[in-house]
């Protein structure tokens, strides 16, 4: 009879708990490879942003909030401490987002950096028909993150093995097509109040727990401490931080052509990058040499602009890049026995390819295409004097840049930021 009414108490006991349960939302928010601010344009940021906070905001205004959960993720690519720090910087961007979008008070929303998202990574290579799919499972679920040595070095781990397996195959599946849904913020409403002042946890919500991130897939969760990661404006969000150890973008770069270089024409170069698909290129060249003695004259001076537009990048200034030009030069050239001076206007288009050699500095190889035209007086150095012979004009279609540039890369934006990181 006691066994019996105890096992009625339980029941009676649950079923109040869910009726007094509410119906919480959340949303994940999703980040381009390597950024940790809220870009409201990438994916459905914006409307379920939009949707979240309305329910947010909802809540806080009748006082039902216990507390707010956010739970950061990086993908696997990357170098394993500064995947930490990038979900850190974007737990960390979440909170000022939600500080500053609701009234919501700073002490009821929690962070968790969780790292490397392996949890997930599982779930959705189990549930994907992806290429040696039993393979992956295997070395996720039975190899650690890291292997040790006797000395405790670092000898191998998982995600080289994933590397490894199968030339690579499966990696770069995954990196394609699963490595952008873990790159994400999951923002949860917990725990709410009930009429009675009590804690009851919300069901039905789709998100991993820090213990479970803390478990066989994961590293170690970090729970984030006080920091000032985003104070920038909502305009000034979307700025990247790189990966692997370059913890923000830089902005701006100057760069010299060491081919123009190597035949005595220094070359100058300033870009600028609007965002991780836009920048804008001035080019300078000027070579004015001359020799009086045997009126021999080497003078010339080149202006071009050029907008870029990037694609297949693997992070900012490394990838490919299509852009159109223009461009004006002025010349004087003399070799002894005819000269010419002018001027000319070109125009065209251009391909290129950057690639990181240091943390500041890259290689930039190129080649441009396009119309030129120029008018140019032809004359005779004769007893210290220059004779007109005739005008001409000329016009031409073909390559009209080479490039091998060395660029440094020296403005990084988020510095110039208060609270920006270092």
């Amino acid at each position: 009879m006691k066994k019996l009414f105890l096992l009625i108490f339980i029941a009676f006991a649950f079923i109040g708990i869910s009726l007094a349960q509410i119906t919480v939302d959340s949303v994940r928010i999703y980040y381009r490879r390597g950024y940790r601010e809220i870009d409201t344009l990438y994916k459905d940021n914006r409307v379920q942003l939009s949707r979240f906070l309305q329910m947010v905001r909802k809540a806080h205004s009748e006082n039902t909030i216990e507390q707010l959960v956010l739970n950061s993720y990086a993908s696997p690519d990357g170098m394993n401490k500064f995947n930490e720090r990038l979900s850190a910087a974007r737990a960390e961007c979440v909170r000022a987002y939600l500080l500053r979008h609701t009234e919501v008070p700073e002490s009821l929303i929690k962070k968790n950096a969780a790292g490397i998202a392996w949890t997930q990574l599982r779930t959705m290579v189990a549930e994907s028909d992806m290429p040696y799919c039993d393979e992956v499972l295997d070395v996720i679920d039975r190899t650690p993150v890291w292997v040790y040595d006797a000395q405790h070095r670092i000898i191998d781990g998982r995600k080289k093995r994933l590397m490894d397996l199968r030339g690579g195959i499966p990696y770069k599946y995954m990196y394609e097509h699963m490595f952008p849904e873990l790159r994400s913020s999951m923002v949860v409403s917990l725990y709410l109040k009930t009429r009675d002042g009590q804690e009851i946890v919300a069901e039905n919500v789709d998100v991993f727990s820090v213990e479970e991130l803390n478990g066989t897939f994961t590293d170690s969760a970090t729970v984030v401490k006080e920091s000032s990661f985003c104070k920038e404006t909502e305009e000034e969000q979307s700025v990247p931080v790189a990966a692997r150890g370059e913890e923000t973008v830089q902005r701006l770069a100057l760069k010299t052509n060491l081919f123009y270089d190597a035949i005595l024409m220094p070359s100058l170069e300033v870009e600028y990058r609007f965002n991780d698909r836009w920048s804008v290129n001035l080019e300078g060249e000027m070579a004015w040499w001359k020799n009086d003695g045997k009126h021999k004259y080497y003078q010339l001076a080149t202006v071009s602009p050029e907008v870029r537009y990037w694609f297949k990048t693997r992070k900012p200034w490394h990838g490919h890049y299509v852009g159109a030009f223009g461009g004006f030069s002025w010349y004087d050239l003399e070799n002894g026995r005819k000269g010419y001076q002018g001027e000319a206007q070109m125009a065209g288009v251009s391909y290129g390819y950057m690639w990181p050699i240091a943390r500041r500095l890259s290689l930039e190889t190129g080649v441009g295409v396009g119309f030129l035209h120029t008018r140019y007086e032809e004359y005779l150095p004769q007893d210290g004097h220059y004779v007109y012979q005739q005008t001409k004009q000329t016009n031409y279609f073909g390559p009209l840049k080479l490039k091998f540039a060395l660029v440094w890369r020296l403005w990084n934006e988020s510095k110039q930021k208060k609270g920006g990181v270092r």
